[in-house]
C-alpha cells in the first residue's frame, strides 16, 4: 500500500507545474524511483531473510519436519519410529508389541520402466494405500494426523516400510495385517498409460520374544521376510531355525522356482547291468541343476530345498515327463530298457502322482511295465497307510517299484513282506568296500539273502571295481550300477549309448 501511495505522488504533479521546469521534473522523478527502489530492495531483503529464519527453524534440531520424514513419501521415518519406541517402551516395557516389515517387491521394473521421478510419485501412492488400508488397525502405533486421518506407516527407506502394533490382546493381529495388505493393496496403476505391477512382501517378529532394540527386530523381520518371499505360503512370522539360512542359500531357493520355467534343469542317466549276461536293464535317472553362475549342480545341493519350498512335486513332474518321452524314444529305435526314477516321500502321498503317469503313458503310447519308480524306506514312514496305499495302485497300474537305499533304515520284515516291492537296492556305502571289510561283506550277505528270501530283486549300487562286481554274484546278486560299466551322462544321449553297449557286447569274445 505504501508503494502504491508513493507511486500516486510522484505522478500527480500538476501538468502547468512540470511545464515550468524539466529539468526540475526530470530529477524529481529520477529521486522517486530511486527511492521507491530503495525500499522495496529493503523489503524483499527483509522478506527472503524471514523465509530463511523460517526455513531453518524447520529443519533445526532433532525434531525438526525434515529429519522426521521421509523426501519422498513425506511419512515418519525410521529415526521418528525410534524416539516413538524409546518413549512407549519406557512407559510400558511390560507390553507384547509386533514389528511388521513391508518391502515394494519388482519396484526395480518400476523404475526401469517409468524413470526415477515418476518411480517416486508411484513409492508415494503405494504408500498412501498401505496407510489407508491400516486405518482400522487402532492397536498401530499412530505417529501423527493429517487432515484428521491417522498416519500408521514408518517409511524406512527405499522401498522399506514398518508397522508397529501391540499385539498384547491379539497375538496374530499382525499376521492378519500382512495377509489382509499382500492381498488388498498391490492393485495395478496406470501411470502415462502403462500399468504399473507390484507386489507386498511382509515379515514380522515379536517384541519381547525375538528382540528388545530396533535394530534386532528389523534384523528378525527382514529375515522372515525374506523367507516368506521364496518359500511362497509360509508364515511371514520369525522363527529361529531362519538364523541358519544363509543369504546364499536363500539366493538359491529363489532361484531355484526360476530354474524350472527357464530350463535351467537336465536329466542324467546311469545304466543298470545284469553283471552274467552284461545286459542293460534299466537306466536310472538322476536331475541336474545348470545353475547361471554356481555351474552344475546335483540334487543334494537342491532337493531338500525343493522340499521346504513346495516345488518338488513340480521337479518330479518334469522329471517323470522327461523319463516317459525317453522311452518312446527308445521303443522307437526298438531298444528295450527301463527307466528308474526317484520320487520323495511327499511325491508319493500326492494324489495326483497317479493320474499324472496315466495321463503321461497315454500321451506317449508308454506301457506302465517300462517305469520304475525308487523309494526311499523314509517315504513310509510319514504316512505308512496312505504311502502303502500310493504303491498298492502303483503295483496295479503295473509300475516297477524299488526300494532304495536298502539296510540303511529301520523297516521290519513284517513291514517288508507287505510292500509291493520288485526291487531292493543295496546302498554304495556297503558295495564300496565289500571286497576289503568283512563287515560290509557280512552285511551285505545278509541283505542279498534276506532279499531273496522274500523274493525281491536286488540292486548294487556303486560297484566300481571287478572283484566287487564278482564276489556280488557269488553272493547271489546278479544286478549292478556304477563306474565299472559307466559313469552318469545326459538322458540325451541315451539311445546312442544303448546301440553302442549292444553292439560292443555282441562282437566281444
Amino acid at each position: 500500500m505504501h508503494y502504491r501511495l508513493l507511486s500516486l505522488t510522484l505522478f500527480s504533479f500538476p501538468l502547468a507545474a512540470q511545464t515550468e521546469s524539466s529539468a526540475v521534473s526530470v530529477i524529481s522523478l529520477l529521486s522517486g524511483l530511486l527511492l521507491l527502489s530503495f525500499i522495496y530492495l529493503f523489503k524483499l531483503k527483509f522478506d527472503l531473510h524471514k523465509l530463511r529464519k523460517s526455513r531453518q527453524a524447520k529443519k533445526a534440531g532433532p525434531l525438526g519436519f525434515y529429519s522426521l520424514h521421509d523426501d519422498i513419501s513425506g511419512l515418519p521415518n525410521k529415526f521418528f519410529l525410534q524416539q516413538q519406541l524409546e518413549q512407549l517402551l519406557l512407559r510400558a516395557p511390560e507390553q507384547q508389541y509386533s514389528l511388521l516389515l513391508i518391502k515394494i517387491s519388482r519396484f526395480e521394473h518400476i523404475n526401469q520402466l517409468l524413470g526415477h521421478s515418476n518411480s517416486n510419485l508411484v513409492l508415494a501412492q503405494i504408500a498412501q494405500r498401505i496407510n489407508d488400508q491400516l486405518k482400522p488397525a487402532e492397536q498401530a502405533l499412530t505417529f501423527e494426523f493429517r487432515q484428521q486421518d491417522p498416519v500408521r506407516l514408518c517409511h524406512l527407506g527405499g522401498v522399506d516400510f514398518a508397522v508397529w502394533l501391540d499385539s498384547s490382546d491379539k497375538p496374530h493381529l499382525a499376521e492378519y495385517l500382512a495377509d489382509n495388505l499382500e492381498k488388498n493393496v498391490p492393485e495395478a496403476m496406470i501411470v502415462h498409460g502403462c500399468a504399473v505391477d507390484y507386489r507386498l512382501l511382509c515379515g514380522i517378529a515379536h517384541y519381547p520374544e525375538h528382540g528388545s532394540q530396533l535394530s534386532e527386530l528389523l534384523e528378525r523381520a527382514y529375515l522372515a521376510q525374506q523367507h516368506h518371499s521364496v518359500l511362497q505360503g509360509k508364515s511371514q512370522v520369525f522363527t529361529a531355525d531362519m538364523l541358519h539360512y544363509t543369504s546364499d542359500r536363500l539366493a538359491l531357493m529363489a532361484g531355484l522356482r526360476q530354474a524350472i520355467t527357464d530350463g535351467q534343469l537336465a536329466l542324467y542317466v546311469q545304466p543298470q547291468i545284469d553283471m552274467q549276461s552284461r545286459q542293460v536293464l534299466a537306466g536310472e535317472v538322476y536331475l541336474r541343476w545348470r545353475h547361471p553362475t554356481k555351474g552344475l549342480l546335483t540334487p543334494d545341493v537342491f532337493l531338500a530345498l525343493a522340499e521346504e519350498m513346495g516345488v518338488i512335486y513340480s521337479l518330479t513332474q518334469w522329471v517323470l515327463n522327461e523319463a516317459v518321452a525317453m522311452l518312446a524314444t527308445l521303443n522307437q529305435a526298438q531298444l528295450d530298457c527301463k527307466i528308474a526314477v526317484n520320487i520323495s516321500s511327499k511325491d508319493l502321498l500326492h494324489d495326483e502322482l497317479i493320474d499324472s503317469l496315466e495321463q503321461l503313458f497315454e500321451k506317449y503310447q508308454v506301457k506302465p511295465q517300462q517305469m520304475m519308480l525308487e523309494l526311499k524306506e523314509s517315504a513310509l514312514v510319514a504316512n505308512p497307510e496312505k504311502a502303502m496305499s500310493m504303491m498298492q495302485r502303483l503295483h496295479r497300474l503295473g509300475v516297477e517299484l524299488a526300494l532304495d537305499d536298502f539296510g540303511t533304515g529301520f523297516s521290519s520284515l513284517a513291514y517288508l513282506r507287505q510292500l509291493p516291492i520288485q526291487h531292493v537296492k543295496v546302498d554304495c556305502s556297503f558295495i564300496n568296500e565289500l571286497h576289503k571289510s568283512d563287515m560290509h561283506s557280512a552285511i551285505t550277505g545278509a541283505i542279498i539273502d534276506m532279499a531273496r528270501n522274500l523274493s525281491l530283486g536286488v540292486i548294487a549300487e556303486g560297484v566300481e571295481e571287478v572283484e566287487v562286481e564278482q564276489k556280488l554274484l557269488r553272493m547271489g546278486c546278479s544286478r549292478g550300477q556304477g563306474f565299472l560299466y559307466s559313469r552318469p551322462f545326459e538322458l540325451s544321449g541315451f539311445a546312442v549309448w544303448l546301440k553302442q553297449w549292444q553292439q560292443n557286447e555282441t562282437t566281444a569274445p
